[in-house]
């Protein structure tokens, strides 16, 4: 036998609705844009196709059979469904396609640009990622000559053409590798250092993006001889922990290696400078739709992280 709900066409229901709102088959028929007799067709065979009067007629009044109120009650539930439906479609993002480029100095390490990505991947699966890194001012070149759509990188200043926003604070410090003398070594004193040998980044200088790295060494008279440089900080922590010599690195980025005892923690053991991270764009360049869908995702995310 064949099921009811097989038999059944939402558009009778929608028929039914209307009568019973308008409390009139007249009135339903104008609301519905029909004619009288479409909606009065429509009704007798709704009740054969359940079997039941939904209908008592009383004159030129109608009141609604215990069958009939039923039908109501769930055709009303039944349209609030469909209305929700034809909301919830609306509200699905559009199916993005193209690619999103980023350009990061090296050894970013963000969770809030990672579970951006990943929600982002989710919801828009169709769009591809570009990530390239380098020094900040390869970030930089790559977002004021369109290479890139957004980026994250150091700042000294403002760079003129680029928006900004901060992204993440980095916390720096000292280290050395496990060959070096100074390894394992507990309570010394900025003094134990001043004659060290040191790996630097290539922007630690008092005119660049790391300046306060630099400015720090001067104000203590670290003035050892600096044996390797690099724009990577993955080649700077590599440096230190050949035991070149002893160099900055922010914290959160080198926990791994200090847990596995690669790298020693040395004074001043409160750190020597924190630094911020930027989210940066082009003030002029016109984002393709995945790169602006991305960027107002990731902007939502350093909101609710309390950027």
């Amino acid at each position: 036998m064949t099921q009811i709900h097989d038999r059944l066409d939402w558009n009778l229901l929608r028929t039914f609705l209307a009568i019973v709102q308008e409390n009139s088959i007249s009135r339903a028929a104008l609301r519905l844009h029909l004619s009288q007799p479409a909606v009065s067709l429509a009704l007798k065979r709704l009740e054969e196709r359940l079997g039941e009067s939904l209908i008592t007629r009383t004159g030129s009044t109608f009141s609604l059979t215990a069958a009939g109120e039923m039908v109501y009650q769930e055709s009303l539930t039944i349209y609030g469904s469909i209305a929700r439906l034809s909301l919830a479609v609306q509200d699905i993002p559009h199916d993005l396609t193209g690619t999103v480029r980023l350009a990061f100095v090296s050894g970013v390490n963000s969770e809030v640009v990672d579970n951006a990505i990943t929600r982002f991947h989710t919801l828009q699966p169709r769009v591809t990622f570009e990530i390239t890194t380098g020094s900040s001012t390869d970030v930089q070149h790559a977002l004021l000559h369109y290479h890139a759509g957004l980026g994250v990188s150091l700042r000294h200043k403002q760079v003129p053409g680029l928006n900004n926003t901060p992204l993440l604070h980095q916390r720096y410090f000292l280290y050395c590798g496990r060959s070096h003398s100074l390894f394992g070594q507990r309570d010394l004193s900025i003094e134990d250092l001043q004659h060290e040998k040191f790996v630097s980044f290539a922007s630690e200088q008092l005119d660049g993006v790391l300046a306060p790295l630099a400015l720090f060494r001067a104000q203590q008279s670290l003035q050892g001889e600096i044996t390797g440089t690099s724009s990577s900080l993955h080649e700077v922590k590599r440096m230190i922990r050949c035991g070149l010599g002893i160099g900055a690195l922010p914290e959160h980025v080198i926990s791994e290696e200090t847990r596995s005892g690669e790298l020693w923690k040395l004074p001043p053991y409160e750190g020597i400078a924190q630094i911020t991270l930027y989210l940066m764009w082009n003030e002029t360049l016109k984002f393709n739709k995945a790169e602006e869908a991305f960027l107002y995702h990731l902007k939502e995310a350093l909101l609710t992280a309390g950027y």
